[in-house]
């Protein structure tokens, strides 16, 4: 009995051990940059919606109006690519790239003038919207649906581009 008690106390005492040494390894491991000398990406602003719609952006919004709506620019012929192209699952990539440039886009814009503020806040709802709906239409495999919708979220974005002085 006496070595029974001794057994449970050692096996005991050595699973703390391995626990703890574990959960440190793991948290050095999380500690620990990425290998290559990479850092890893800001995470979009909204992380709980991007998480909740199947991904984020894997664009990082530049500092200036105009450098921004380069970005946009570039992401929207990606997406529009796609599309012609019927490759309807990576739509909610580019769209919510989009998205996740616009926000901050006119949050910078709309500083300066709170009747443009709320111009573009309204506008901002639409993007929104119209990527939630390109990814539904995307995933669906609805490519007329697909190629409607962004005709809906193009002529929004080219309204907040006149909006901000991005022509």
């Amino acid at each position: 009995m006496k070595n029974s008690a001794r057994w449970w106390m050692v096996a005991v005492a050595t699973a703390g051990v391995l626990a703890a040494s574990g959960c440190s390894q793991k948290q050095n491991e999380a500690a620990a940059p990425p290998a290559g000398g990479q850092t890893e990406a800001a995470a979009p602003a909204n992380t709980e919606a991007t998480e909740q719609e199947g991904g984020g952006s894997t664009v990082t919004p530049a500092g200036t109006v105009p450098a921004m709506w380069l970005q946009v620019d570039a992401e929207q012929q990606k997406l529009a690519a796609a599309i012609e192209n019927g490759q309807l699952k990576d739509v909610h990539r580019f769209a919510f790239g989009i998205r996740d440039l616009i926000v901050p886009l006119a949050d910078m814009a709309g500083a300066e003038t709170p009747a443009v503020a709320q111009k573009l806040a309204a506008l901002v709802e639409q993007v929104k919207a119209s990527a939630s709906k390109l990814d539904e239409l995307g995933d669906a495999g609805n490519l007329s649906g697909t190629q409607g919708e962004y005709t809906k979220f193009d002529s929004v974005i080219k309204t907040m581009k006149t909006a901000t002085g991005g022509h």
